[in-house]
């Protein structure tokens, strides 16, 4: 039911479904340290701060704008329980009830990417982060490294590249420039660029020139369209400064986000960002 909340055990996963083609998920954004679950011993242990209420202060915005929900899906245990942007080795580390909270986070994003699927055939998912480099802008990842993106767009724009990235469904409609649908000037960076948010990829800025940058991870990998299906994914690492920071800054980020895709989804998906025709807000 969209504009509901549904909850794995004991309230460590948590789905919010939408009816807008969009799946967000918010995996290192939590502050739960439940007992029951020993701390891992090994792997990334840092929070990323603010990103939990950043999703939902998107949830609220993109509803204010269109009137619908998209699909939200959050950790709230601490990173020392439970990393859901790994495999499960690393992420739980052997422990069931990690383990478990793991499976509900991978398997609410599948469900809503079903849904997705079911109501509009093809959408995006997002996977949100918070990154701590000096350069305060947003890092755009396609499961492309530093050097591919150093690429002429005439050359990321072949096989080998778009076939390996998390928006490989959008990249093989007919007619489409793989180069320009990541950092063209209807490129989801550029949009956000526009919209007073530097970002890397886009058109001012095609590559990230030498300085750190995240490409994507697990959920990217997994539920982006690298390996099938028409669910386009991407990663997207926000600088603390100006995005996270503080509730009128998140705020601002999440009016962008949803004005950006306003445009993003007729430009690429061939479509409006809204409910598909005879769904109702449910709320």
């Amino acid at each position: 039911q969209a504009g509901g909340s549904y909850v794995g055990r004991k309230g460590y996963i948590e789905y919010l479904p939408g009816t807008l083609p969009l799946v967000l998920s918010a995996p290192h954004g939590g502050d739960l340290r439940p007992i029951e679950i020993p701390d891992r011993t090994y792997g990334t242990m840092a929070r990323d701060t603010n990103t939990r209420e950043l999703a939902l202060q998107i949830r609220d915005k993109l509803k204010d704008q269109t009137g619908f929900y998209p699909h939200i899906i959050i950790s709230h245990l601490h990173r020392t329980k439970l990393d859901p942007n790994r495999e499960v080795v690393e992420a739980a580390q052997g422990d069931p009830e990690a383990i478990r909270a793991w499976w509900e986070f991978q398997t609410f994003i599948e469900n809503a990417e079903r849904l997705v699927e079911e109501s509009h055939g093809e959408g995006l998912y997002i996977d949100l982060h918070g990154h701590g480099h000096d350069i305060q802008r947003l890092e755009l990842g396609y499961l492309l490294s530093s050097t591919e993106l150093f690429n002429s767009d005439e050359t990321l724009s072949t096989a080998p590249y778009y076939l390996d990235s998390s928006f490989r469904a959008l990249a093989e409609k007919p007619g489409v420039n793989f180069a320009d649908l990541i950092r063209g000037p209807l490129s989801l960076g550029a949009l956000l660029e526009d919209r007073g948010f530097p970002a890397v990829p886009s058109q001012n800025q095609p590559h990230p020139a030498g300085n750190p940058y995240f490409s994507g991870g697990y959920n990217t990998a997994r539920h982006g369209s690298r390996s099938g299906g028409s669910i386009s994914g991407v990663q997207i690492e926000c600088n603390y400064q100006n995005v996270r920071d503080a509730e009128f800054n998140r705020d601002a980020f999440a009016e962008a986000l949803g004005d950006a895709l306003q445009t993003f989804f007729p430009a690429h998906f061939g479509m409006p960002f809204a409910p598909a025709s005879g769904q109702t807000p449910g709320t």
